[in-house]
């Protein structure tokens, strides 16, 4: 297991979850002593805890030896929202529209309705309120330009009656 006592940052988040006591030389045994702690401090900061319990993936583990961890942890929010912007990528790349997966189109919807109305535009897909509004476009041009010929038609009348007319 690599040693991360000489790592600013883990020790900075060390810190802000325990002031008191020194970073565990033996996690696995401070662990088991300090069940309700341990818990704490995997809700809190996950990825300190995962590095400290040798579970952290590649990449973590790479990024802490090279200081590039936050001394800070991410908020609950924070994880959340990056989660959130992870699955809306996914859907988008998905794209449910050209799938036909109503679940997924659901999911987008709720997460961002935006990425969803720009999806459904470039899939030339319309909800059932879209085609309500389209159709109800449609037909008020259509009775527009129906007005318009009955009007066109009705002036063209009255010159020739006029034309025809001796006074």
């Amino acid at each position: 297991m690599v040693d991360f006592t000489s790592s600013i940052s883990a020790l900075r988040r060390w810190e802000s979850f325990s002031k008191d006591t020194p970073l565990p030389s033996n996690f696995a045994e401070w662990r088991q002593q300090n069940a309700s702690q341990s818990m704490e401090l995997s809700a809190k900061d996950p990825e300190l805890y995962s590095l400290l319990a040798g579970t952290a993936p590649a990449g973590l583990v790479a990024d802490t030896l090279q200081g590039k961890l936050s001394p800070v942890p991410k908020t609950q929010e924070q994880r959340a929202t990056e989660q959130q912007k992870a699955e809306v990528q996914k859907l988008v790349e998905n794209n449910p529209y050209k799938s036909g997966n109503l679940t997924e189109m659901l999911k987008l919807e709720s997460l961002d309705p935006q990425a969803a109305k720009s999806l459904r535009r470039e899939s030339n897909f319309q909800n059932p309120i879209e085609r309500q509004e389209a159709a109800a476009e449609a037909e008020a041009r259509h009775k527009s330009a129906f007005d318009q010929t009955v009007r066109a038609g009705q002036a063209h009348q009255l010159q020739q009656a006029m034309a025809q007319s001796p006074f």
